[in-house]
């Protein structure tokens, strides 16, 4: 298969271009800067902005699938980033007739905060404007008429890959202490709904 890739310079988004490319699949990495990433087989870099939907839907020709694991890396990133690029990505998949979009969020966007434990609430408060902004652009994705999956990570570490549970958000009633899981496993989980098609208009929040 066929991967366009958004977030392909971040750590989970490097996780799943090793994954997808061990498996014989191929990635387009929707960069800003071509030159930040290596070159390698099954590869390739695509110049461009996230928030241009002209831009995303020339480089979605030919795709399977979209995968997002794009987030607030730096201060000079715009504040309603997310908001913006899932516009343009929604516009660009339904312009080039790309049906499946499966984004990486995090736990304690929209409804999932009210699951959340009382020391996870109190954790994600310095990041109320970024989840803010996440759950304003899943708003837009969810409205579409995309086959979408929106993936909700636990806190997220850089440990080996293990075993991951995925669970409906709409079946989860609350997610006690302080649950971690690897950025390893999240790649690993993307990969297979992007591939098989599964979690189809779905959030699954995964933990260990």
């Amino acid at each position: 298969m066929r991967f366009l890739l958004l977030g392909a310079t971040g750590a989970t988004g490097g996780l799943f271009t090793d994954a997808a490319t061990a498996a014989g699949h191929e990635v387009v990495a929707f960069v800003r800067d071509p030159a930040k990433l290596a070159q390698r087989e099954r590869v390739t870099a695509v110049a461009g902005d996230v928030r241009d939907a002209d831009a995303l839907a020339e480089a979605m020709r030919g795709v399977d699938a979209v995968v997002s694991t794009l987030g607030i890396g730096k201060a000079k990133d715009p504040a309603n980033l997310i908001t913006d690029s899932t516009h343009a990505l929604v516009q660009a998949a339904e312009a080039s007739g790309t049906k499946r979009v499966v984004i990486m969020s995090a736990f304690g966007v929209g409804e999932s905060l009210a699951k959340a434990s009382g020391i996870l609430r109190f954790l994600y408060k310095g990041g109320r404007a970024n989840f803010a902004d996440k759950a304003a652009g899943e708003h837009i994705l969810t409205a579409s008429a995309l086959d979408w999956t929106l993936v909700y990570p636990v806190l997220l570490t850089n440990k080996p890959a293990t075993t991951v549970q995925a669970i409906d958000l709409k079946q989860l009633d609350r997610l006690p202490g302080v649950p971690r899981i690897s950025r390893a496993d999240v790649a690993a989980f993307l990969l297979s709904a992007a591939a098989e098609g599964s979690w189809s208009r779905r959030t699954a929040v995964l933990t260990k």
